[in-house]
């Protein structure tokens, strides 16, 4: 089998994941973390036949190195430089996320033609926008939930240091460790439903961490999606559109 691996490499671990050069579809996926990144990349792509390997970074690590120890014959590296099937209207390109652009591009490719809030919910919250015509528009940056709860401890002299994981998640907290949650929680679906005009006036798609646990507490007439790979299925599109002969080979042969 054919594949292409993809490497989101964030602050704390590299998210790495494979996909069918022919279908398009994961076929592969492991977290690269610490010492044993390199070790646990080898065990993942033994079995496999490479044809390209792509990658983007938000925290300066070893980005090449594991691109070069894929072996592959195309290795690319997404930034600010490279080629993207989007319009890319943000004032300062070179101070772009490559995760946020790669997942406007995975978004707008699963989406094409749609109004698109991109949001991952991790560490910080992103909120980007994609028009139907095919434009990156920009977005903004917030404090996710676990760093609003950090700061509201660490900022004050009495608020307990609580957890954003938990079961229920009210509306309203009936006690200080119950509110803190809320608004923290509550407070990231506030930004999505005001960002995506309450659901109506652009397709929500959802990744990052938290997204589950904030999904559970979106409106019930809200449609949204959540796509946990949605970086990585972004940096396919993107060498695709960089090597179109990859596709273009593998369609080939498919019919051989």
């Amino acid at each position: 089998m054919s594949t292409i691996l993809t490497f989101d490499q964030g602050n704390s671990s590299t998210k790495l994941v494979g996909y069918d050069s022919r279908s398009g579809e994961e076929t592969c996926g492991a977290i690269l973390r610490g010492a044993s990144a390199m070790s646990t990349l080898k065990r993942t792509i033994e079995p496999l036949s490479i044809d390209a390997a792509v990658g983007c970074s938000v925290s300066g690590g070893n980005l090449a190195a594991l691109l070069e120890l894929t072996g592959a014959p195309i290795q690319l590296e997404l930034t600010p430089a490279t080629a993207v099937p989007l319009r890319n209207r943000y004032g300062t390109p070179a101070t772009l996320g490559a995760d946020r652009l790669a997942a406007a591009v995975g978004a707008a490719s699963l989406c094409p033609s749609e109004d698109l809030l991109v949001a991952d919910i991790g560490t910080a919250c992103t909120y980007d926008f994609v028009s139907a015509s095919g434009e990156f528009l920009g977005g903004n940056i917030a404090c996710g939930p676990g760093m609003r709860l950090r700061a509201l401890h660490h900022y004050t002299a009495r608020l307990p240091l609580v957890s954003g994981h938990f079961e229920n998640i009210p509306r309203y907290g009936t006690t200080t460790e119950e509110a803190m949650r809320s608004g923290a929680m509550q407070g990231v679906v506030a930004e999505l439903m005001l960002y995506s005009g309450f659901g109506r006036n652009r397709r929500l798609m959802l990744s990052g961490g938290w997204a589950p646990e904030i999904a559970a507490l979106l409106p019930p007439d809200v449609t949204y999606e959540i796509y946990p790979h949605l970086v990585n299925f972004g940096l396919y599109q993107i060498l695709i559109h960089n090597y179109p002969s990859l596709q273009v080979k593998t369609n080939e042969e498919s019919f051989a």
